[in-house]
């Protein structure tokens, strides 16, 4: 008998998008509606409810726009440097040359 076979799903093999965010930044983004939320109502318990909206404005906006600040500097965290490294060649070629008859 043989043994089946089945087709193995790769996903999409690009990044999920929502809106405007990719990949993890969609959970960036995600965390900062969340941070905002739980600061305004935290707020909005303390002092009012007005106080609360206004929290949770000035704290999930400003995050909000970080995600996108970071979003644009890749998917995946990369280190820019700014020198230049010069890495010495491994081959070296011979002085002599062979003649083709």
């Amino acid at each position: 008998m043989e043994t089946p076979s089945f087709k193995i799903y790769k996903g999409l093999q690009r990044p999920l998008i929502f809106k405007i965010f990719k990949g993890k930044f969609i959970y960036w983004a995600l965390g900062s509606i969340v941070t905002g939320v739980i600061a305004g109502g935290a707020a909005s318990i303390m002092i009012s409810s007005i106080a609360g909206a206004i929290v949770m404005v000035m704290v999930a906006v400003p995050l909000l726009f970080f995600t996108i600040h970071k979003q644009k500097s890749g998917l995946y965290a990369k280190t820019r440097e700014s020198c230049i490294y010069m890495i010495p060649a491994r081959y070296k070629p011979s002085k002599q040359r062979k003649q083709l008859s």
